[in-house]
């Protein structure tokens, strides 16, 4: 077994003063750039994925990153969500599923989770993304629910006042991104199209 404190004294001893000045600032308050929202697959790390500093990012995670309708939703977050774009006025929500996710594959087969009764209640909450799975022969099925499930979200998003009184405002943004960790590449949704696609790569 891993020694994580080991972890928590290297980043004591070497990253924190690196970051020291940053965490100082941080002290008087936040302002993210995005809520970012994806599955507690420990394959998937946002800040790696996104290049972020601390404070960059507001995170939600959980088993399929579902969210749920307004009413619905896991108190926390409803919650979460609520003092992201009311308190913290995030501009932008991003909606990341991921490769090979274990509880779009239980949504897929719920046999596999029969001996996990609270995964499959969970997962259940996005049936509806089985409903939505485009006839595509060229997409193996599990990536086509993670897809399905990515849009499904992005809807049941916008049932949140908060949210859909700020998208109507133009001072918050929706964004779906498909993430395939063995390849570190990242598959953007167009809304109009409702397809993903890798954006043009931008040198920085």
């Amino acid at each position: 077994m891993r020694d994580l404190f080991a972890g928590v004294t290297r980043f004591q001893q070497r990253k924190y003063p690196e970051l020291r000045s940053r965490f100082e600032q941080l002290a008087n308050g936040q302002q993210p750039d995005a809520l970012f929202i994806t599955c507690s697959d420990s394959r998937v790390d946002p800040a790696l994925l996104t290049d972020c500093q601390p404070g960059e990012l507001f995170v939600i995670r959980n088993a399929g990153n579902i969210i749920g309708r307004q009413g619905e939703a896991d108190l926390g977050i409803a919650a979460t969500i609520e003092y992201a774009v009311n308190a913290l006025q995030v501009p932008q929500i991003i909606v990341c599923g991921h490769t090979k996710c274990g509880a779009m594959a239980g949504l897929l087969d719920p046999d596999s989770t029969s001996s996990l009764p609270e995964v499959s209640k969970w997962v259940s909450t996005a049936r509806k993304a089985l409903e939505a799975i485009p006839q595509d022969e060229t997409t193996d099925r599990l990536t086509q629910v993670v897809q399905a499930n990515i849009r499904l979200q992005l809807c049941n998003l916008m049932t949140f006042p908060a949210v859909a009184d700020a998208v109507e405002a133009r001072r918050l943004t929706l964004k779906g991104w498909l993430y395939d960790f063995e390849t570190g590449t990242v598959s953007v949704l167009t809304p109009e199209t409702e397809q993903f696609s890798q954006p043009v790569a931008q040198t920085v």
